[in-house]
């Protein structure tokens, strides 16, 4: 496990890899164990089946996740739905089942009320459905709180080219988050298909726990479709964390001024910084050259400086915090 892991390695036993955790799913609807990391979320047996599984803990989206599994999709390019990595907020929790047909377990769809939301999921769909933004072929999408109308990254084909995905095999996937990088990428078949740049932790709110883990749902055609987890790497991200760190660590008030902009510092540990405030043109205006400094104040005195706009800029080197600041000037008697 790489350096600054703080979750957990999930490994499938069919892997010629040691195990370094047991993985624990809570399994509804149609969901079962078929093997230590394997589980089959819909039945060949039952039409309209709808299942779903997650994942013991949750997680946050500060860190950085690699997730691998492996998809089996089906057996026959007429079946469907589809299967669907979820991350959500919703009330139900470790129990939280959607619809079957088209919603794919966690989606709206027809008449169906039962959205998991607020969500984030990855579709992996097989099957062209009307109103929803779909293909005709296999395909990829990003959708938020079950609306495939209007998916906030647009499908892509599972495969750049090749055979139907429906073929009685297991397909290796990937998953990979980087907060620092505000990066999501989705592998299918060891193929990138899918780079989604923006933070998605946004979308949660202010909810730090966020739950994952699969979905899945066959239409009036029963579809046997299995996932095995693979691994699951959630780390820090350094880079991330110093970041958010050092914007705590800045102050900037009050917005707007008419005498004193104050600077408010307070880090962990001692930082080399710089300060500068500009005006709009882009002139400096007031500069403090790099120095050290854990914990101070300092103050720019705005009389005689014309009414306006400003900015301040607070840097490190790696990391900056720019905020713009509205000057009122003061005439004094």
């Amino acid at each position: 496990m790489r350096s600054g892991s703080i979750f957990y390695l999930y490994l499938v036993l069919v892997l010629p890899m040691p195990i370094w955790a047991q993985p624990t799913f809570s399994k509804n609807g149609s969901a079962e164990i078929i093997s230590e990391n394997c589980y089959k979320i819909t039945s060949h047996k039952t039409a309209n089946d709808v299942g779903s599984i997650w994942a013991e803990y949750p997680m946050q989206l500060n860190h950085s996740f690699d997730i691998r599994f492996a998809l089996n999709l089906g057996c026959s390019n007429y079946s469907g739905e589809g299967i669907a990595f979820v991350m959500h907020t919703n009330k139900a929790k470790y129990s939280a089942l959607g619809c079957a047909d088209a919603a794919l377990g966690f989606g709206q769809h027809g008449t169906c009320a039962n959205v998991i939301s607020p969500s984030l999921a990855v579709e992996f769909d097989t099957r062209f459905t009307k109103g929803q933004a779909d293909l005709y072929v296999p395909h990829i999408a990003l959708v938020r709180d079950g609306n495939f109308a209007a998916p906030i990254h647009k499908a892509v084909r599972m495969r750049s080219v090749g055979q139907d995905v429906r073929d009685c095999e297991y397909h290796n996937c990937r998953i990979t988050w980087s907060p620092s990088k505000q990066l999501l990428q989705v592998f299918f078949d060891d193929e990138l298909r899918m780079s989604h740049s923006g933070e998605i932790a946004q979308l949660f709110g202010k909810e730090k726990n966020i739950y994952f883990g699969f979905t899945a749902a066959s239409g009036v055609q029963a579809n046997m479709q299995m996932v095995c987890i693979q691994s699951v790497d959630i780390s820090l991200d350094e880079d991330y964390d110093n970041k958010r760190n050092f914007e705590e660590g800045v102050g900037i008030y009050p917005n707007p001024i008419r005498e004193r902009l104050t600077v408010d510092i307070s880090f962990d540990v001692e930082q080399k910084i710089s300060i500068e405030l500009f005006d709009i043109t882009g002139n400096l205006v007031y500069e403090i050259p790099k120095h050290s400094v854990k914990n101070n104040q300092y103050y720019f005195n705005m009389p005689g400086l014309p009414t306006g706009i400003y900015y301040i800029s607070v840097s490190n080197g790696n990391n900056r915090v720019s905020r713009k600041i509205i000057h009122i000037s003061t005439i004094r008697a």
